[in-house]
């Protein structure tokens, strides 16, 4: 793969990530970053590999552990709503996400001018836009932080 493919890489898979946080100094990646995860598993899988038909398989198989999680999470998303209206507006939705992924992807796949590596584009497509949907979902999800409590001052005497 080219520097130009793997800074791309490195970029897509970090973009999810980097999006969700706020602009402040980041601490070490906890284990069960997904985003870090995933990136670290491509790299692992593709190796010095400059395969594209490689690449997009790796991609296809990190998607496939990322949807499990994304379908757990879509369904807790489910059931937080009590209302059936609600529970319905939101699949809606979650079945126009889908739609709109499979689309763009589709899309960005046929690119004839990239020839046998537009496979590789659709595969990063469909994992970036998982990834990035999970990591919404489950921060959606997440209790809000408990807010710091400024520190009590003595009264004065």
């Amino acid at each position: 793969m080219t520097r130009g493919a793997l800074v791309a890489l490195s970029l897509l898979l970090a973009g999810p990530a980097m999006a969700q946080q706020p602009p402040r100094a980041q601490p070490a990646p906890r284990q069960d970053d997904l985003p870090t995860q995933v990136e670290r598993n491509i790299r692992t899988c593709i190796g010095p590999s400059q395969d594209m038909a490689l690449v997009a398989r790796c991609m296809d198989s990190q998607r496939a552990v990322v949807a499990p999680r994304l379908e757990s999470a879509v369904e807790r998303m489910l059931a937080t709503q009590s209302n059936p209206a609600r529970r319905a507006g939101l699949a809606a939705v979650q079945a126009a996400w889908a739609s709109y992924r499979d689309m763009r992807c589709d899309f960005a796949g046929s690119n004839p001018e990239r020839g046998a590596d537009a496979a590789a584009d659709r595969a990063a497509c469909l994992l970036q836009f998982d990834l990035s949907r999970t990591v919404e979902i489950e921060q959606l999800l997440a209790p809000p932080p408990a807010a710091a409590q400024p520190p009590r001052q003595q009264p004065r005497r």
